[in-house]
């Protein structure tokens, strides 16, 4: 055999060893491209709302009703007592927010709502912070509005001592009014006498 043909040989085997490596590389790396994230994926978990040393206690959490003259009424419902009143706020929001299966009381908060931040300062001001779907899922009208900041005004300050008002803010941000109707700018107090609470107190003292 000529030499030029055996370096014609030796050069082909060559480039065919260099394609088959190139070849086999890219192939691997097409395949971890397209195959799945294998590592799993952690949420943080959200913290307990109290521990398992906390007793339960009874409560009184206010719902609208479609009573004209009575615009909520209050029902028996359990909490755990945790130390922090953070999170007994939240535990009763949770109570709001998922509602009650009787038909002549209505949900307080609009679907889509979600209590994100909850701060009770040293003054007795509790600071909720609500998502967007608290607002731009209400109804709104006077009533309605009107039902929904006291729901959450009340049921806080009547079940919570540390707390005596009670700031809503939405989307991290204070808003003006909730649905075009009831002010926002300014925390809210107890008002009972527009529950069933306060018109049976009011009955007793006219007795």
């Amino acid at each position: 055999m000529s030499r030029p043909v055996v370096i014609g040989l030796i050069v082909m085997g060559l480039l065919t060893a260099v394609s088959v490596v190139y070849f086999l590389d890219t192939a691997s790396q097409v395949q971890i491209a397209d195959s799945p994230e294998t590592e799993p994926s952690f949420s943080e978990p959200e913290p307990a709302l109290y521990e398992l040393t906390d007793p339960p206690i009874e409560i009184r959490i206010f719902f609208p009703t479609p009573n004209t003259d009575l615009l909520l009424r209050s029902r028996a419902l359990t909490i755990f007592a945790s130390k922090s009143p953070e999170n007994r706020a939240r535990q009763i929001i949770d109570h709001l927010i998922r509602g009650t299966d009787e038909p002549a009381l209505y949900s307080a908060l609009p679907d889509g709502t979600v209590l994100g931040q909850v701060f009770v300062s040293e003054d007795g001001t509790a600071y909720l912070d609500f998502n967007t779907a608290f607002a731009d899922n209400h109804p709104g009208g006077i009533l309605p509005e009107q039902a929904t900041i006291y729901a959450i005004a009340n049921s806080l300050i009547y079940n919570i001592e540390e707390i005596d008002r009670v700031k809503i803010l939405v989307g991290g941000i204070e808003r003006e009014t909730l649905a075009g109707h009831c002010m926002l700018l300014v925390p809210f107090g107890l008002d009972l006498s527009l529950t069933d609470i306060g018109t049976a107190t009011a009955a007793r003292e006219d007795l």
